[in-house]
């Protein structure tokens, strides 16, 4: 036997999360991650460091969110045969496509990388199927039962935060976002940060938490706007299953006791047709004191 510690380091990306550590057994029948048969080691809460003890054989150890989202929200190390002790090192990304992820350091060999765009792939295809099932009664059950109107203003909250959209938009749930609100051409995708995640975050300004942001989704400075006193950045995605082409509009904010990140999803072909009005919503977000 061997041990083989893990240590999480602390960061506001997925800080909530408790990981769960489990390792390759092929003698094991609890769970499959990514069709391999593994076995629970024990979890790692943010910021925390434990050992675990292993046999000498070879076998991929697998960082996990959750059984539900174990296919591609998970990362793996490849552990060598040996007896020797191993010391890891890993953190959560900002990464909403895969639920924030856990990353291990130095692990960028090339079936790493192929396991983690496929991740991505998947993990964003779950994701888009997820806001539309979710908001199907709203999309297209609800203007059978109720006379088409014009839509009015309505106020949504969440965790001190409000943002003023309208009543064609109704609240769903997703893991990865503190809130999450959809209509027939918009879904909006809220994600709060807060300065207890991380020391020293209150004292980031709005510019150092984009640059995090920006290096997370593998951004550059070029997609930043600085408009009507509002701070954002826009990057398209292709839906690899259905070749459809949306475009995200992204906000930061900074309130007293968390940053925060809003985005409004489109479809590319009428993202000219709603910016405007996104930039109105976008301007009408405030934090309680």
């Amino acid at each position: 036997m061997r041990n083989l510690t893990i240590k999480r380091t602390k960061r506001f990306a997925g800080c909530l999360a408790t990981m769960k550590v489990y390792i390759e057994d092929n003698s094991s029948d609890e769970i499959r991650i990514n069709d391999i048969p593994c076995r629970k080691l024990g979890t790692l809460k943010n910021g925390e460091e434990k050992i675990f003890q292993i046999g000498d054989e070879a076998a991929k150890v697998f960082v996990i969110a959750d059984k539900l989202t174990k296919n591609y929200c998970n990362e793996f190390y490849q552990l060598p045969e040996g007896s020797d002790d191993i010391y890891l090192t890993g953190q959560n990304k900002l990464d909403p496509a895969v639920g924030n992820a856990f990353r291990f350091d130095n692990n960028n060999n090339e079936e790493t990388i192929v396991h983690r765009k496929r991740n991505k792939v998947t993990g964003t295809v779950v994701f888009i199927c997820a806001i539309v099932v979710g908001f199907l009664v709203g999309f297209f059950v609800t203007p059978h039962l109720f006379p088409e109107k014009e839509p009015e203003v309505k106020a949504f909250s969440a965790e001190g935060m409000t943002i003023t959209l309208t009543d064609s938009f109704s609240e769903g749930d997703f893991d990865g976002f503190t809130a999450v609100y959809g209509s027939r051409d918009v879904v909006v995708l809220t994600l709060r940060e807060g300065f207890e995640l991380m020391e020293g975050l209150e004292d980031y300004t709005l510019d150092q938490y984009l640059d995090l942001v920006l290096q997370a989704n593998g951004l550059s400075e070029e997609n930043v706007k600085r408009t009507e006193g509002l701070t954002s950045f826009v990057y398209d995605f292709t839906n690899p299953e259905t070749n459809e082409n949306f475009r995200y509009f992204s906000y930061v904010y900074k309130a007293d006791d968390a940053f925060w990140t809003i985005q409004f999803a489109v479809l590319s072909d009428k993202a000219d047709e709603h910016e405007q009005q996104i930039i109105q919503w976008a301007s009408s977000v405030e934090f309680a004191s």
